[in-house]
């Protein structure tokens, strides 16, 4: 009998051990991070140990985010090894998000890399109605991607990227040492940042525990010939459960995949993979990447170079934008130095960057050497908070004067935040300047680049009749003709949303204008451009446009409790307008996607 205790006290202090061994994960004192190898100080290892006991508290809890990873580790590392990213940074994915796809933050950050509308269209991704690639593993990891790439050309530091990656790169400033960029060495101590410490955390956690197969032996296939179809459809076309089709696709929010470009539909399989093939030719599906740079927002992302995980930043950075090769700027350098490096007499150097010989030039800058274009190959820009016209001339490779002059202002005048700009037309002169409500964490805003060799000062750059036409020969046809007819409108409802959206294909009449027609219709001019994948705000007489949302019929004076909309007004607020039109700042708030009260003059919001 006491032998039999004795066994069993044993048998039992042993489970208890292995028990508290799984959740004692020790943190090390070196970890590799990328191409980084990190000195983790006591202080350092003691932080980061809490975050592990505390993820590694609960087994179940635990084996549940693990067993997800199983499932989108796979794509995401798929990405990142074609990007150039450290493997590494898929856990930053399980830190955001635990890998949820439609999880949402407090600050109002959507998706798999907790992306806020604004960040994610600059990265490329489509955010609107119909769809949201935020919470598309494989579009929002290549648009992660991109945002790392950005940081760490500016930082060089993969520690100093993860930090961005929440605070920015202007917010990151107040915690990171300019003697680390560059570095491949770096010692972490009591002082480093939480939000870094707490990647470690599950990095360390998660590392030996996230690889083999899903425990119900699910993976997820790529599919991207699925333009026009619905889930249901190709959920019958590939014996798949509907539901669960829906599940892992829940960017889409139309009931069809759009076909303007090759989206991504990730099929959920148990066992063999079902033959994909083209409708067209039959041949297997393979990722498709000829779609990357199509414009689904404001900014096109085809126009940024690519950052080549090779490049050298210790010595001079030549660089191509818009066409036009550039240098950038590092420590130290003045006029005089990077006119040598460019082969220019300082005067020439200092015409082609609309600078003056007393200008003080700034680290991280880009600077040509060769005359900027008249006009960039993107058409719209949001000014970033503390941005000049200068910054944004140089950013695009535009010059300064003929970006004033699309814009319709001096280039003395001060731009603010929000401000959306025109860099390919000129703003007609019937269209107010729009605004757009930016993020409240400072945005990235440097530009990835791809290494190019020095252009001799011979040699010419290749002429570009579009983006180097003369600012003022362009024809205008939105300043020269008005509203005079209201075409017969076909409309449809989409029953997939939670909230009905009427989608109206507007046919363009004689004497419209897209900024009439936006007027009309109660939306913005550069919703029509993005839903309808345009590239300026040219229109045809009799092509369809689509659009979102209720129609206004400008025909007709509304009733007070027929109007749709509400154009701020000097003097007016949130809530005065919410008692005016009986709903609440609440549901004013949600109805407009906003965050705060905030309000500029010429606002439209909609109340109905």
């Amino acid at each position: 009998m006491i032998r039999a205790l004795i066994l069993l006290l044993s048998f039992y202090s042993f489970a208890s051990y292995a028990e508290d061994d799984v959740r004692r994960v020790r943190v090390p004192s070196e970890i590799t991070l990328g191409d980084m190898k990190l000195k983790i100080t006591d202080a350092a290892r003691r932080n980061i140990q809490k975050d592990v006991d505390a993820l590694t508290k609960s087994p179940k809890f635990m084996e549940i985010k693990a067993d997800r990873a199983r499932i989108y580790f796979p794509i995401i590392e798929k990405v990142f090894k074609e990007e150039g990213v450290p493997l590494d940074f898929k856990f930053l994915a399980l830190q955001e998000s635990a890998l949820i796809s439609d999880a949402v933050s407090s600050a109002n950050a959507v998706g798999f890399w907790q992306f806020k509308d604004f960040t994610g269209r600059e990265v490329g991704l489509r955010i609107d109605r119909s769809v949201d690639e935020r919470l598309n593993i494989v579009a929002s990891t290549h648009g992660a991607a991109k945002y790392f790439k950005r940081h760490n050309f500016y930082f060089d530091n993969w520690v100093y990227t993860i930090l961005a990656h929440m605070t920015g790169r202007g917010g990151a400033e107040k915690y990171v040492s300019h003697s680390n960029f560059g570095k491949k060495r770096m010692t972490l101590d009591g002082k480093t940042h939480w939000y870094v410490i707490r990647f470690l955390a599950h990095k360390i956690a998660y590392e030996g525990i996230t690889g083999g197969p899903n425990s119900e032996g699910l993976k997820l296939v790529e599919f991207n010939k699925g333009k026009g179809k619905t889930l249901s459809a190709i959920a019958k076309d590939y014996k798949l459960d509907e539901e669960e089709l829906k599940k892992y696709n829940k960017w889409l929010k139309a009931n069809k995949v759009p076909g303007e470009k090759a989206y991504s539909v990730m099929l959920p399989i148990r066992g063999k993979a079902p033959k994909i093939k083209d409708d067209k030719d039959n041949t297997p599906n393979k990722p498709n990447n000829e779609d990357e740079g199509v414009e689904d927002g404001l900014i096109s992302v085809k126009i940024y170079p690519v950052i080549d995980k090779d490049l050298n930043t210790s010595g001079t950075i030549y660089i191509k934008i818009n066409g036009i090769p550039s240098i950038l700027a590092k420590k130290g350098d003045g006029i005089n130095v990077l006119a040598k490096k460019a082969n220019l007499t300082p005067e020439r150097f200092v015409k082609y960057n609309d600078l003056k010989m007393t200008s003080v030039i700034k680290e991280g800058e880009i600077y040509y050497t060769r005359p900027k274009r008249n006009r960039g190959k993107i058409y719209f820009y949001t000014v970033q908070p503390n941005e000049t016209l200068w910054e944004v001339s140089q950013k695009f490779g535009i010059k300064l004067v003929k970006l004033a002059k699309l814009n319709r202002m001096a280039t003395i005048d001060e731009i603010k935040p929000g401000r959306v700009l025109w860099l390919h037309k000129k703003r007609p002169a019937n269209m107010p300047v729009e605004y757009r409500e930016l993020p409240k964490m400072p945005v990235d805003e440097v530009i990835p680049v791809k290494e190019v060799p020095m252009i001799a000062q011979e040699e010419e750059v290749v002429v570009d009749e579009e983006l180097d036409a003369p600012v003022e020969e362009e024809k205008i046809e939105e300043e020269q003709v008005e509203i005079t007819e209201v075409n017969n409108e076909v409309t449809e409802v989409i029953s997939e949303l939670d909230e009905p959206i009427v989608v109206t294909n507007h046919q363009v009449m004689k004497g419209e204008t897209l900024y009439g027609i936006a007027t009309q219709t109660g939306v913005s001019v550069s919703d029509i451009i993005e839903w309808n994948n345009l590239y300026d705000t040219s229109i045809k007489i009799g092509q369809n446009l689509i659009i979102h949302g209720s129609v206004v019929d400008n025909t007709k004076a509304p009733e007070t409790d027929e109007v749709n909309f509400h154009v701020v007004e000097p003097g007016d607020t949130m809530y005065g307008i919410s008692r005016k039109y009986d709903i609440a700042v609440k549901d004013l708030l949600e109805l407009n996607q906003k965050e705060n009260f905030n309000l500029d003059v010429g606002e439209r919001l909609r109340v109905k």
